[in-house]
């Protein structure tokens, strides 16, 4: 069998088996039992230009025939990047979720992590990265986990102290609690 036909099957059997379909460099050399390295660089950039396997963004692969669905797709490209940070949807995104600003946020993901700022585009979307330095044990009380789409989201006093603190915009949020 060749290696893409394997990097294909390999992919697909594990979205079957429950897999989000969002696949690291380190996933697929795990799949098909390859050291990473730049020889595999080069595998997966064949694999992207034959249409095995498509670029989501830097790191982030997913196979055609088997893309990611569902609710939270953004968020959890945005946990893979950072996966060693804390993550948690805020500013814009969670407001408009809450139902706390008017403008719907269609194709744009605003987080608050301990990592780096930063703005990725993908396929499905842009995330916008904005750093904190607050420690978890200061905010604990102030997040809380979503099931439906495994991520964590800011209450709605949190992502206003959030928009505040990195200097946006907060005319357009409906009511403020002081």
């Amino acid at each position: 069998m060749s290696k893409l036909r394997k990097v294909s099957e390999a992919t697909l059997k594990s979205v079957k088996a429950g897999h989000s379909g969002l696949f690291t460099t380190n996933d697929l050399a795990l799949l098909i039992g390859i050291e990473v390295d730049s020889n595999f660089a080069k595998y997966l950039h064949k694999a992207v230009k034959v249409g095995v396997l498509e670029k989501v963004c830097t790191n982030v692969f997913i196979n055609p025939l088997a893309p990611p669905e569902g609710k939270g797709v953004l968020v959890k490209i945005a946990n893979i990047i950072h996966w060693d940070k804390l993550v948690y949807i805020s500013l814009e995104s969670q407001l408009s979720y809450l139902g706390e600003i008017s403008q719907v946020m269609m194709d744009r993901l605003t987080v608050m992590t301990t990592g780096r700022s930063g703005v990725i585009k993908t396929k499905y979307g842009t995330i916008e990265f904005t750093h904190t330095s607050r420690k978890i044990e200061s905010i604990k009380d102030e997040i809380y986990f979503d099931p439906d789409i495994g991520a964590f989201r800011a209450t709605k006093e949190k992502a206003v102290k959030d928009l505040k603190r990195v200097g946006r915009n907060i005319s357009m949020i409906e009511t403020i609690d002081e």
